[in-house]
């Protein structure tokens, strides 16, 4: 066990965030430190002091923070000007000054060795603070320096209280009272008509004041001072502080020993006391309004912190510290666990410490041991051998000492009744009936060093370590031998990771390893020097180790690198556990009980940088800065992070054009936080070997849409050749009315911050209404056969053709220059073609046909075919000579084939029958040609 160090004033310059210990480690309980004063520097911002410490709030008194200030002795009071500027006093002339709200303090001589028990501003500049000796110093500088001023007193001085920048009251012991009516300089003693000691007084008005003191005493003056008047006091108690309501002027409140807290609420005619518990006998020493409210707080013996929200009729317990420099805790889940300390000292919690039970060992011993087998069953160790054990969670125990003068240090339990311990001169024994008996000299130990704790990786192995970096390995137990040494610092705590990996740490720093069962080690190194007290793992990854200064360090990898965490203290800590792998126990000097519970980590700053660029650099940051034990884990998309990775600021180098984005967010061993994001747009010049989109034939005063991808920062300039750009110009989508026919051009130039792109070119096509087509050629007078026509060709025209009222039917051609046209009907009928193009349709051209059979068809001459006989009674023969006739056809005189014979190669004669009365034409069809016999039958 190490023993309280005793410090000289050491001042840390450094702030130590409240938000960053709520990450990590949260305090339980109070300080075991008595708080001597509290002030309000507004409704959130308040400060209290007292034995070694000064703690602040910034959340009007929820929470409260160990500020970064070491010194000896006590303060009896602090006050401050704003919310920077403070000042603190205290025992042997300590005088204490901030200017950054109490994250760094300056010691200022005094002048003086006697306690200085009060300090106020009168303004900015003008402070007084007064002493136990009846001192009065001023300062006119801020703080700076200090000046004594005559009080014509060597009673002690016990509070000043200005009630303007000119006229302070001073109470001090055998009734004293001061006043001044020029800020400080001359003072006049008043008779109060008390003779004990008064330690408090407060004004409500430059007439009215009010003044406690021991036994109970509360006096009044109406006049400024001259006159006091004893007022009725329920208490016989010592009163230590009065003060009055903000709000109403007729509420006094008044603190003072064994938990006396009195209020009135009729100008100090009567007082009622609150409750505060029959069992409390704390010691109240201060109180203080917040500004313009009837919330007032009290602090006072051990940590001791209440609070009211109705100006002292009931009082709600916030802290209460235990006075006990804890030297070990043994935590089996993340709730329950055990916490020794001096004096016999034995708390269990069954709530994660949120509150404590005591159970002391039947001495008043300082436990320097202990170790449990589960929260029921468990040995603590003290000087002399002593040893007690217990099997109900320390409600009763059992004495079990060794047979030593020894002081028992360290245990190692196979089993609840099987165990080795440990001691100072190189103390080893072993027990195999619960501790009812000891065997120290069935082992030769080989050593006289202080061992500190003992452990088994098997029921063979196991090693021993302790002062002067002595490390014992043994096989079997009986006989130990002496491990090359790697530090001569003490070695004061051990933890074993699994069945072959142990981590021992010691005074100055030093970490040792091993991974072979303790025969060979190495060290770890670590940027710290404080002496580490203790070690604990929770697997043979996650570990722990707490030391002076209120130094832990996390290891997530076995013990091969190590983090430090804020504690939010710079009390010794002397023992560590861990609960479960998201939870751990640390405890130690002044009441020190802290709790870590691993959350992720907070959530970071918007990310501030260049959100458009070209392919280039960029640098992003984020307000929040690295945090022990946490890592910033920076992401970009579309680039690379070429410096900054786990800083607050990165450089990217971007590799891809486009939609991008930077991302950050903290990570530490329990997860991480929620993602912070930029997007980012990445330009280049704009390439030209993207398309226009459009159409590239288009008709004539036709206005067209055309378009290129959009891009983000990039600016289009277009061109039209026999166009005009009518709406769009700048941008990525355009309309041209095309104003000009034949081959035209559209083109666009791009351009960003990057620069411009090759113009992108585009061919137009501009076309106009087609002509009219030419004069039809072929037959304007025909019969019920098929006819050809055709007309002059056009480039990119279609040709609708057309017949009147149905005249005949389109065979072949439709949509071309030439057609052939079977006529079916006689009569007039008008062929007409309209030419049809991209655009629209042309005047079409028109040509008139008569279709008539008799009138149209000259009979051929071909002297070789004749008919006969002519005129006929239906039946002909016909004779046809050498022609070389393929087909015969006979239509009547409504223009119908009636007929229709194919003929074979070599026919020479044929007969007709049945031909009807009338006119008849009778058609003979070559390859090439056709030949018509008229018949007429009667």
């Amino acid at each position: 066990m190490h023993m309280q160090k005793t410090f000289g004033l050491f001042l840390i310059g450094m702030v130590l965030s409240t938000q960053l210990f709520s990450q990590t480690w949260i305090r339980m309980q109070s300080w075991g430190l008595d708080l001597e004063s509290i002030t309000w520097v507004d409704e959130n911002v308040g400060f209290a002091a007292g034995e070694n410490i000064i703690i602040r709030t910034t959340d009007g008194g929820n929470t409260w923070e160990e500020l970064p200030v070491i010194f000896e002795g006590k303060l009896l009071d602090v006050s401050f000007w704003d919310i920077n500027t403070g000042v603190a006093v205290g025992e042997n002339g300590l005088i204490l000054k901030t200017q950054d709200s109490g994250n760094t303090w300056t010691k200022i001589p005094a002048g003086t060795s006697h306690s200085l028990k009060s300090v106020a501003f009168s303004s900015q500049n003008k402070i007084l603070a007064i002493s136990g000796g009846g001192e009065i110093l001023r300062s006119t500088n801020n703080g700076e320096t200090w000046a004594k001023v005559n009080s014509g007193t060597e009673r002690s001085l016990n509070e000043i209280n200005f009630i303007n920048s000119d006229t302070a009251y001073i109470a001090g012991n055998q009734g004293l009272v001061l006043r001044t009516y020029d800020g400080g300089n001359q003072w006049r003693s008043l008779n109060s008509g008390q003779v004990a000691n008064l330690n408090g007084i407060a004004f409500s008005s430059s007439l009215i004041g009010y003044a406690v003191g021991d036994g109970g005493i509360i006096t009044k003056t109406l006049d400024g001072g001259e006159t006091w008047i004893p007022q009725t006091s329920p208490v016989t108690t010592d009163l230590k502080k009065v003060a009055i309501s903000p709000l109403d002027i007729r509420i006094v409140t008044v603190v003072g020993d064994l938990a006396t807290a009195l209020r009135s609420i009729n100008s100090g005619a009567t007082f009622g006391k609150a409750n505060l518990g029959t069992k409390n006998t704390r010691y109240i020493k201060a109180l203080a309004f917040k500004p313009a409210s009837n919330l007032v707080f009290a602090v006072g013996q051990d940590g001791y912190l209440i609070s009211s929200t109705n100006a002292g009729s009931s009082y709600t317990q916030r802290l209460a510290g235990i006075r006990n420099n804890f030297s070990g805790t043994d935590f089996k889940t993340d709730r329950a666990g055990h916490i020794t300390g001096q004096k016999g000292a034995d708390y269990i919690t069954s709530n994660g410490a949120t509150s404590l039970v005591y159970r002391p060992i039947p001495e008043e011993i300082d436990i320097v041991g202990m170790d449990y087998w589960n929260t029921s069953f468990g040995y603590v160790g003290a000087a002399s051998g002593k040893i007690y054990r217990t099997g109900n969670g320390g409600s009763s125990w059992v004495s079990v000492a060794a047979q030593t003068p020894e002081t028992i240090t360290g245990f190692y339990l196979f089993a609840p009744s099987v165990l080795y311990i440990t001691g100072t001169n190189g103390y080893i024994a072993r027990s195999f009936n619960s501790g009812v008996t000891w065997d120290a000299a069935g082992i030769q130990t080989n050593t006289s060093e202080n061992l500190r704790d003992i452990t088994y990786f098997d029921y063979q192995v196991g090693f021993a370590m302790g002062d002067n970096g002595q490390i014992s390995w043994t096989n079997g137990g009986n006989v130990w031998e002496n491990l090359p040494k790697l530090t001569s610092e003490d070695l004061n705590a051990l933890s074993k990771l699994d069945s072959s990996s142990a981590v021992i740490v010691g005074d100055a720093g030093v970490i040792l390893k091993s991974v072979d069962k303790a025969k060979t080690w190495k060290k770890i190194n670590v940027p710290y020097t404080e002496d580490l007290n203790s070690v604990d793992f929770w697997d043979n990854y996650l570990g722990f180790v707490s030391g002076d200064n209120g130094l832990i360090l996390q290891t997530k990898d076995g013990g091969e690198s190590w983090v430090k965490i804020p504690s939010g203290t710079i009390r010794n800590i002397t023992g560590i556990s861990v609960g479960t792998p998201t939870v751990a126990f640390a405890v130690g000097d002044d009441g020190t009980i802290l709790k870590y519970v691993c959350i992720p980590p907070i959530d970071l700053s918007e990310i501030t940088g260049e959100n458009q660029l070209c392919l280039t650099t960029g640098n992003y940051s984020i307000a929040n800065s690295a945090i022990p034990g946490a890592q910033l884990v920076w992401r970009a998309d579309g680039g690379e992070i070429i410096s900054g990775q786990g800083s607050s600021e990165i450089e990217v180098l971007w590799k891809t054009p486009g939609r991008n984005g930077v991302f950050v967010s903290m990570e530490n061993f329990c997860g991480n936080g929620n993602t912070s994001s930029m997007e980012v747009i990445i330009s280049t010049s704009p390439t030209a070997t993207i398309q226009i989109t459009g159409n590239g034939s288009v008709c004539l005063n036709d206005t067209i849409i055309y378009s290129l991808p959009k891009l983000n920062g990039v600016s289009y300039t277009w061109e039209a050749s026999g166009g005009a750009v009518v709406d769009g110009q700048g941008t990525s989508e355009i309309k041209v009315k095309w104003n000009a026919s034949g081959s035209q051009e559209l083109r666009v130039i791009q351009e960003n911050s990057c620069g411009k792109a090759v113009p992108v070119l585009m061919p137009i096509s501009v076309n106009r209404n087609p002509d009219q087509p030419g004069e039809i050629q072929g037959e304007n007078q025909t019969g019920l056969w098929e006819t050809e026509y055709e007309i002059p060709a056009q480039d990119a025209v279609n040709f609708m053709w057309k017949i009147s009222n149905e005249g005949g039917r389109i065979l072949q051609g439709q949509g071309t220059e030439k057609i052939i046209v079977r006529w079916e009907k006689e009569g007039d009928f008008q062929l007409s073609v309209t030419p049809e193009n991209g655009c629209n349709y042309g005047e079409a051209r028109i040509q008139n046909v008569n279709v008539n059979v008799i009138t149209v068809l000259p009979e051929n001459e071909d002297l070789n075919v004749r008919v006969f006989p002519n005129p006929s009674t239906g039946t002909v023969e016909l004779h046809l000579g050498d022609g070389n006739y393929k087909s015969i056809q006979v239509i009547n005189a409504f223009g119908q084939v009636i007929q229709s014979i194919d003929l074979s190669n070599g026919t020479n004669e044929i007969t007709l029958e049945h031909l009807p009365r009338g006119m008849n034409l009778i058609q003979l069809y070559t390859e090439s040609s056709v030949l018509v016999r008229k018949v007429v039958v009667y």
